[in-house]
């Protein structure tokens, strides 16, 4: 069995990451405009994405946004988990999280926060993550 590489998304990546994420959120992909959503995100240099390649195909996706704190310290957050769903239960996500988990370290993070549903609270704990509050959200 391959073992699944990760790396840096790079902008020939983007159908392929579009179409992974519209598993966790349907988009009307056909309506984004490619090359600007990839100038915009590449210009962006707090957020670090990587993909997860298997047999030459893009099975995972997901990202850490490192924020600069006022006080000095560096934390992390975790964003857009996912994996192919023809690709679950092969410790794929595992590894993405373990992946994203050293980007952190890298770049000095004290803490390394993420939001999730309910019933994925069970696997991030497995990844050592811990229940800490509430979250709450305002779409604008």
């Amino acid at each position: 069995m391959s073992k699944v590489i990760f790396r840096k998304v790079i902008k020939e990546d983007l159908d392929r990451v579009f179409k992974i994420l519209n598993q966790l959120k349907e988009l009307n992909i056909e309506s984004i405009d490619k090359e600007s959503a990839w100038n915009s995100f590449n210009q962006n240099k707090s957020t670090k994405s990587v993909v997860g390649v298997l047999d030459n195909k893009i099975v995972a996706y997901g990202s850490i946004v490192i924020e600069n704190k006022i006080r000095c310290e560096v934390a992390g957050h975790i964003e857009d988990i996912v994996v192919d769903k023809n690709y679950r239960g092969r410790f794929i996500g595992e590894n993405l999280i373990k992946e994203l988990i050293n980007i952190g370290k890298k770049n000095s993070c004290y803490r390394i926060t993420l939001f999730c549903k309910e019933n994925l609270e069970n696997f991030y704990s497995r990844q050592g993550f811990k229940k800490s509050s509430i979250n709450m959200k305002k779409y604008l």
